[in-house]
């Protein structure tokens, strides 16, 4: 493994300036110029913070990726999401999709994700993926555990990619669990035990989405039991648990 000193080196040495080279002809396409505009016209609703909880549309999602630091050139190779309303059963119509990256992809990688490199290599674009991604979870709340590297990841990608960042109303299930379990590990393969969630095979991004959003239902269950009624509400329960964690962390 080459120590992320020098990961960090030689991206920004070699291939960062290699990378924008070859998305560079990607920029003049009709697709990306939607995209473009899309993100830049998105505002988040100003009314959710009063909506019931029960009443929002979620969009449990998850992405699996070549590394952990997209800030060093580590890129999305698959998106997989489920929707659901409130705590209807998770019946809603699923999306995966897989996404052609831009730099080599190593064995360890394709073996845990079970995705061959013909299949990466015919994959979408970032940017009709993430578009894809994007009209699918239109109007909803994203929830991602943790939807802190999740929503990390695709802001890097968005940037690397010159595109305006997105912002929508989002859910760290991880956060939640710690929120209402706190004495209990969050990890999902830990929850989904404790809570007695079929497990699927995992790395694969509409399978861990799909396992994250039947932990989000018994989360949300949790949540109602607590009183917490709203959108808002949920939010600032959740900001505040971040300062406080953080504070105990130091």
């Amino acid at each position: 493994m080459v120590p992320v000193d020098l990961q960090i080196l030689k991206y920004i040495l070699f291939e960062k300036p290699m990378y924008y080279f070859k998305i560079k002809p990607y920029l003049k396409w009709n697709h990306y110029q939607r995209l473009e505009q899309q993100l830049s016209d998105y505002t988040r609703d100003p009314e959710i913070e009063n909506k019931p909880l029960e009443e929002l549309d979620y969009t449990i999602f998850d992405l699996e990726t070549t590394g952990f630091l997209p800030e060093i050139g580590h890129e999305i190779i698959s998106i997989g999401a489920i929707r659901i309303k409130g705590l209807d059963a998770c019946h809603r119509k699923t999306f995966h999709q897989v996404i052609r990256p831009i730099r080599p992809v190593n064995n360890q990688t394709l073996r845990l994700t079970g995705l061959s490199r013909d299949r990466l290599r015919n994959a979408s674009p970032f940017i009709d993926g993430f578009q894809n991604f994007l009209d699918y979870s239109e109007g909803s709340v994203l929830v991602a555990h943790p939807a802190k590297f999740d929503m990390r990841f695709l802001q890097a990608m968005l940037k690397r990619w010159k595109l305006p960042q997105y912002q929508p109303p989002v859910i760290d299930s991880q956060v939640l669990a710690q929120w209402l379990l706190p004495a209990d590990k969050h990890q999902l393969d830990p929850l989904l035990k404790y809570f007695g969630i079929e497990k699927r095979d995992r790395h694969h991004a509409l399978n861990d989405a799909i396992m994250t959003a039947e932990l989000f239902r018994q989360l949300l269950y949790m949540t109602f039991n607590r009183h917490v009624e709203t959108f808002g509400e949920l939010e600032e329960i959740l900001r505040k648990h971040k300062q406080k964690k953080a504070k105990q962390d130091r």
